[in-house]
């Protein structure tokens, strides 16, 4: 009985462990970043968005749902500003690729009024490319994507 109770606990405690695990997570230094796109483009002024994924293996997928809902989002409104500003070139970019192309098409179709004629560069997001360009391209915005430097 009690050798049975032990390994429910364990296959628990191992189970558990699975969830809270994100093996999937990709690391990401804004510094190298800003650092690249600065040097490709020396004489731009750059602006970089930073979206931070929640860590975990469902705390992502929640964060993704609650920005394709509508829910209030720093970030979405920080990249609508930064767009919206048209005197630097946005860098968008994030720990979760798909939380970060979310998060830029949300702020493609909300602030479409204000960010006709801006630039931005996307790191990564590679799945959504065709999507994320299309959009942009409907809303003015020239877009630019370069992969995430190592």
């Amino acid at each position: 009985m009690i050798n049975t109770k032990l390994l429910l606990a364990s296959l628990l405690a191992t189970l558990l462990s699975a969830c809270v695990t994100d093996k999937h997570a990709m690391t990401v230094n804004p510094q190298k970043i800003y650092d690249t796109v600065s040097a490709k483009y020396p004489a731009e002024k750059n602006t970089l968005v930073f979206v931070d994924a929640p860590e975990g293996f469902v705390a992502p997928k929640l964060a993704n749902c609650a920005v394709e809902e509508g829910v209030d989002n720093a970030d979405v409104v920080a990249i609508t500003s930064a767009l919206a500003l048209k005197t630097t070139i946005v860098i968008i970019a994030g720990d979760d690729e798909s939380l970060t192309a979310t998060t830029l098409t949300q702020a493609l179709k909300t602030g479409a009024s204000k960010i006709n004629g801006s630039k931005a560069i996307v790191i990564g997001a590679i799945e959504t490319q065709k999507a994320l360009a299309d959009l942009a391209a409907f809303n003015g915005v020239a877009l630019e994507f370069i992969d995430a430097p190592s």
